[in-house]
């Protein structure tokens, strides 16, 4: 997976983005809610969390995807 992927991956569902939420609120659940835990592993193990702040959302992606394909690899 790549960073782009999974950026549209999330903006596909935009759509299911509650109003009062921010950008970064929404990309972080909804990382929680499909990979399971994933996003709380990158917020806690690689300190970067877009959940309170947007200007992190591409770094958390990038940490995101660079599990992502860890874990793949490592399961194949």
């Amino acid at each position: 997976m790549t960073s782009e992927e999974l950026k549209q991956e999330i903006a596909e569902q935009k759509s299911a983005k509650p109003k009062d939420w921010r950008e970064g609120q929404f990309v972080f659940n909804y990382i929680e809610q499909v990979y399971g835990g994933l996003a709380r592993a990158v917020q806690f193990n690689d300190n970067v969390d877009c959940f309170y702040n947007d200007s992190e959302i591409d770094n958390f992606i990038d940490c995101c995807v660079k599990r992502i394909n860890e874990y793949e690899r490592r399961n194949k």
